[in-house]
């Protein structure tokens, strides 16, 4: 049994509550996109830097909470980072005007950090390495199912109540985590010998190991959240879909990519983590051409884009799932900082094509499909690197 006691299924309870407030902190609020442009007179690079802001600040810190956990516990620092983000979440509810707006999405930023690069050790710490897998497995579907559902909930929240709610539903949330770690995570000794200084991360930057799979995974996931970012502008705003019918594009995508990924654990055990991966990325190399083939020839439909977006999320799945169990086990007493190092590149990436792409982009799928392109080759090149070094066991 997976859930050997009550105390330990409450912890599991907190570590998914933690990593569903990480990433619905993102996408809860993006279809609030439009009305955020109309309300504060915004250009669409100006609303895009709630989200730039916000990754800024919350790749930074992780750098901090990965060394700080690794060596006060996780305790303190998830404690800390969920005050933080109900305040910053606080601000933007009671937000008169687009600055506060920011500073409130900024301080998000900060608060989420810290149980976003632990939150996943919160269970990790409490169970032998070779049941990792399969909670990772069971912890990333439930959590994949609902960040993938938060930009549909998000649409009927906007589209009922306004965007102020939310961050309401954030603020909630951000309450709920706060008193559930206050009771799950359990306290430990402090290990002095882990230094905080930035040249604790000099090993782990030297590992050509870790960069090849810290690559690998960020390429894979970085595509699904630049195109969360700039689709609320595409759909609605360029290609003159409804909010209502937007959340029905963002649901069929939602409901494949939380399907398959609470199901993988089981079919990775059924079919085996090589053929697994295997269809995974034939998925994403299928998505790519699909993808591509739209920017070149400018058919970029709505029904046309969400076909290529589900090939991808379909795709994705699998390649992470396998991989980060191994990733984050390069060095064994440094996991909250290799964690920290993924999330810290994974924000800066996504950060970075997300104003670029924002920036250029002219209303048009072309820009945004050739970006994902571009990501989605370079996460197969080092997948098949990865693969071609046995560095993942596939038995």
């Amino acid at each position: 049994m997976i859930f050997q006691s009550k105390l330990f299924a409450l912890r599991f309870f907190t570590a998914l509550c933690i990593a569903l407030l990480a990433g619905m902190e993102v996408d809860l609020f993006v279809p609030s996109f439009p009305e955020l442009i109309h309300v504060f007179q915004l250009t669409p690079f100006m609303v895009q830097l709630t989200l730039s802001l916000n990754f800024i600040a919350y790749c930074t810190c992780a750098l901090f909470t990965g060394a700080l956990g690794d060596r006060f516990g996780r305790r303190p620092v998830l404690l800390w980072g969920i005050f933080i983000f109900v305040v910053g979440s606080l601000l933007c509810v009671m937000a008169p005007n687009f600055p506060v707006l920011l500073l409130g999405r900024l301080l998000q930023g900060v608060g989420i950090a810290g149980p976003a690069t632990l939150g996943y050790f919160v269970i990790m710490d409490e169970c032998p390495v070779e049941k990792h897998t399969s909670l990772l497995g069971m912890l990333n579907g439930m959590v994949t199912f609902g960040m993938a559902f938060a930009p549909v909930l998000g649409s009927y929240v906007t589209l009922y109540f306004g965007w102020r709610s939310n961050f309401i539903v954030l603020l909630g949330l951000g309450v709920l985590v706060f008193g559930a770690s206050f009771w799950a995570i359990p306290r430990r000794s402090i290990n002095p010998s882990i230094s905080l200084s930035p040249k604790v991360y000099g090993p782990l930057l030297k590992s050509s190991k870790i960069w090849f799979f810290m690559g690998a995974l960020c390429f894979f996931s970085v595509p699904y959240w630049v195109f969360i970012g700039i689709s609320p502008l595409l759909y609605m705003e360029n290609l003159g879909v409804s909010l209502k019918e937007f959340g029905f594009y963002q649901g069929s995508i939602a409901l494949t990519f939380g399907f398959v990924s609470i199901t993988s654990g089981l079919l990775i055990t059924w079919f085996g983590k090589k053929s697994c991966l295997t269809a995974g990325l034939l998925s994403c190399a299928f998505s790519a051409l699909f993808l591509g083939m739209l920017s070149f020839l400018g058919k970029s439909t709505p029904l046309l884009i969400t076909i290529g977006m589900l090939l991808l999320a379909v795709g994705v799945v699998f390649p992470i799932n396998i991989f980060y169990p191994d990733f984050i086990h390069i060095f064994e007493n440094s996991r909250g900082r290799i964690n920290a190092l993924f999330v810290f590149f994974r924000l800066s990436l996504t950060a970075f094509f997300l104003e670029l792409v924002s920036s250029i982009y002219g209303g048009q799928f072309s820009l945004i499909g050739l970006s994902i392109v571009l990501m989605i080759g370079a996460s197969l090149l080092l997948s098949w690197y990865i693969l071609s070094k046995k560095w993942i066991s596939l038995n």
